[in-house]
């Protein structure tokens, strides 16, 4: 998991945490938030990078304690709670998009924004392409719908 209770409590305060587990109907729900919030990040990540993770960034961490605070909301979040979810989603959507990059160290703990190495997008053997667009010759031997 990206975040822990002792993450949650220190980012939000033990009381907080506390009152928000306490309107909770069944047991073990803050550590179901936390699995509920793991799994929508790896959803948005896994997308860009190979999962696990070789290090677990403090970005996520800092994703993962809000997603699970939204979801542990018994019923209606304040306002705040559900910007900041929703600014957390945007963020994991750019990081799908490739729009932007998780802070991971590599090998010789040094920053890297880089993407791991995706094969290029490549047409099958055997297949030809004219450059430039169909003319009506071409498209008149194509089999339309009647």
């Amino acid at each position: 998991m990206y975040a822990t209770r002792q993450d949650l409590e220190q980012r939000f305060g033990a009381d907080e945490i506390a009152n928000l587990e306490a309107m909770q109907t069944v047991p073990g729900a803050l550590e179901e938030a936390l699995q509920d919030a793991t799994e929508e990040i790896d959803s948005y990540v896994a997308v860009a990078y190979t999962l696990p993770l070789p290090e677990i960034p403090s970005t996520l961490k800092r994703v993962a304690c809000n997603i699970a605070r939204y979801r542990l909301y018994f019923q209606q979040p304040t306002e705040e709670v559900t910007k900041r979810y929703d600014a957390e989603v945007k963020y994991l959507q750019r990081v799908a998009d490739k729009k932007a990059v998780l802070p991971i160290k590599n090998e010789q703990d040094q920053p890297t924004g880089e993407l791991p190495p995706q094969s290029p997008a490549t047409m099958p053997i055997g297949t030809t392409y004219k450059s430039g667009v169909f003319g009506d010759a071409v498209l008149d031997m194509m089999p339309g719908i009647k």
